[in-house]
């Protein structure tokens, strides 16, 4: 039966099961991770104030809210890979993305590809405060994963792979949207992840995007006007 078909007092109590579990893989995340959401560096990173000045920057922004919007109102697992050179704006754009999704009471963990790994390591020790079970459950049962900085040669490459492709393919057959960002090229980082885990990352629905331009970091501010970076 489907939420449709239940009467109004049925589709009420299955939105408030969903929001209670959601609410509780939020407060996963605060307990194993020490934090939450956004970082705070990153906390007023939102569509509205991302810098647009091309076309081609306008286009990636659309890209970006639809897929923000699509994440909201859609089970389909879809995922979404940026791709491009540091200072280009893909930290700001993937803040973004997650703001829009927590404003939708939607679980949300945003974390860099270092956090992940070092929370799977920690997992091993004979005093963890948590299960590798526990680890790998915040990572995939998350209502949307955000990834950063994916693409740094962290510990073994083969172990390192492994976790990933437990990780995405988990999301991927549970229909659990994924976000990659990352300093590497389109072919580097199927290089770095492997070319069965970039197709299911780039199947169906899915998007990739490079961000091909100028680092906003390196522009020079205005006499007497600020000018706002992306990250």
């Amino acid at each position: 039966m489907s939420l449709e078909e239940l009467g109004a007092p049925g589709r009420e109590e299955v939105r408030r099961i969903l929001a209670e579990r959601r609410a509780a893989q939020q407060r996963a995340s605060e307990r194993l991770l020490g934090r939450s959401g956004i970082p705070a560096r990153y906390r007023d990173k939102t569509f509205a104030n991302y810098q647009v000045t091309t076309a081609e920057q306008r286009r990636v922004l659309g890209l970006c809210r639809a897929y923000a919007d699509h994440v909201q109102h859609s089970q389909q697992g879809d995922s979404l890979v940026l791709v491009g050179t540091p200072g280009t704006g893909k930290t700001h754009l993937a803040c973004a993305i997650v703001a829009e999704v927590l404003s939708a009471d939607r679980s949300v963990l945003l974390l860099s590809m270092s956090e992940a790994l070092r929370m799977m390591r920690a997992s091993f020790a004979s005093d963890a405060a948590y299960s590798e079970r526990e680890a790998i459950a915040l990572l995939t049962r998350v209502d949307l994963l955000v990834m950063d900085e994916v693409g740094m040669a962290i510990g073994n490459a083969d172990k390192r792979r492994a976790m990933l492709f437990d990780v995405l393919d988990a999301r991927y057959s549970d229909l659990r949207p994924t976000v990659l960002v990352s300093n590497l090229s389109r072919d580097e980082l199927t290089d770095y992840l492997g070319e069965r885990l970039m197709d299911r990352l780039c199947e169906g629905g899915s998007v990739l995007i490079a961000l091909a331009w100028d680092s906003y970091r390196q522009r020079p501010r205005s006499s007497g006007s600020t000018v706002l970076k992306s990250v």
